[in-house]
């Protein structure tokens, strides 16, 4: 009994704790959402086309969209990740651990110098990852050297990373 009490006594000394640390903020706003998941259909008509393209027949598992720069990152139930910006193009494509991307999709997100550059070397078959931003392609490949290869904007061959 003397533990039922003490246990009981604890419980009400940490109350007080827990709940100031539980309080909504004084103006009543649980604060600005910046992402949260979202219905596959909220997607841009360009994002679910590549993904009917290149992934027939693949559930989508989830999307999450940023509210704050209009991106939408999701997930199929294989396990592929892909960000999408705003207007439904790809900016970043990862096979699951372990796996490499289709060829199909490499050729289709590369530009054509990258991607020559890739099969003359004989690494488009090792594709993981393809990240793109506004100033090039970074594609990270399932191989310990390289792991990593640059390229431009416009798809010129910057430097392999290791």
């Amino acid at each position: 009994m003397k533990i039922v009490k003490l246990a009981i006594m604890a419980v009400l000394a940490l109350a007080p704790a827990v709940a100031a640390r539980a309080q909504v903020a004084p103006s009543g706003n649980p604060g600005i959402v910046v992402a949260g998941s979202v219905n596959d259909s909220a997607l841009p008509q360009a994002a679910k086309d590549f993904i009917n393209k290149f992934y027939p027949g693949r559930t989508i598992a989830s999307v999450q969209k940023n509210f704050l720069r209009t991106e939408y990152d999701v997930r199929l139930l294989n396990g592929v990740e892909l960000e999408f910006n705003g207007k439904g193009k790809v900016t970043t494509i990862e096979a699951p651990g372990g796996t490499v991307l289709p060829d199909a999709v490499v050729k289709a997100l590369l530009p054509h110098k990258a991607y020559r550059h890739l099969a003359d070397n004989g690494l488009n078959g090792y594709v993981e990852e393809i990240s793109l931003d506004r100033r090039g392609y970074e594609v990270g490949l399932l191989l310990e050297n390289p792991d990593e290869v640059v390229y431009t904007i416009e798809g010129n061959f910057l430097n392999f990373d290791n």
